[in-house]
C-alpha cells in the first residue's frame, strides 16, 4: 500500500523472460563447384558465375554469329572470293535460310563482283522482299550507292 490511506499500489505488467534462441540446425551443403547462371532471363547473374552450359541450338547460333561477323568483314574489304567460299559455309550450317542472309550475302557479292544491270536487278528484288533484312542497308550503299 501506498502512503496514501487505502490505494494499493500500481503493478507494473509482467513481461515474459527471454528465451535462449534455439541452436541453428545443420546448414545445407554448398553447392559443388561454381555457381551457374540459369538461361532464364530473371535468374541471377553475379560476378564468378559461370554462363549456362551451351546447348546444340546455342552452339549453332554461336557459330551463324561467328560466320555473319566474318561475312561483314569481308565485305567490308570487298573479298568477294572469301565471301562466296564463307556462303558454301553458311549453306551447310543453315540449308533452311529463313532470314535470306545468305541471298542478301550473295546479292552484296555479285554486286561488287559485276556491277551492272543484272546485279542491280537482283539486289532491287532482296531489297524490295526483305523489308526485315538488316542487310538491305549494306544492298542500298554497295548495290545501289555504289559506296566504297
Amino acid at each position: 500500500m501506498s502512503a496514501r490511506a487505502g490505494v494499493p499500489e500500481p503493478v507494473p505488467p509482467r513481461l515474459p523472460l527471454p528465451q535462449p534462441r534455439p541452436a541453428p540446425g545443420p546448414s545445407a551443403p554448398a553447392p559443388e563447384g561454381p555457381r551457374v547462371v540459369g538461361p532464364h532471363p530473371d535468374d541471377p547473374h553475379e560476378p564468378g558465375m559461370r554462363p549456362h552450359p551451351m546447348d546444340e541450338a546455342h552452339a549453332r547460333i554461336d557459330a551463324e554469329n561467328r560466320l555473319i561477323q566474318r561475312l561483314n568483314d569481308a565485305m567490308s574489304f570487298r573479298k568477294v572470293r572469301e565471301m562466296r567460299e564463307m556462303l558454301v559455309e553458311y549453306r551447310q550450317l543453315d540449308p533452311k535460310d529463313a532470314d535470306a542472309n545468305q541471298a542478301g550475302y550473295a546479292v552484296i557479292a555479285d554486286c561488287i563482283e559485276r556491277p551492272g544491270e543484272a546485279s542491280a536487278a537482283a539486289a532491287h528484288q532482296f531489297y524490295d522482299t526483305q523489308g526485315h533484312s538488316p542487310l538491305r542497308r549494306f544492298v542500298r550503299r554497295i548495290c545501289f550507292e555504289n559506296s566504297n
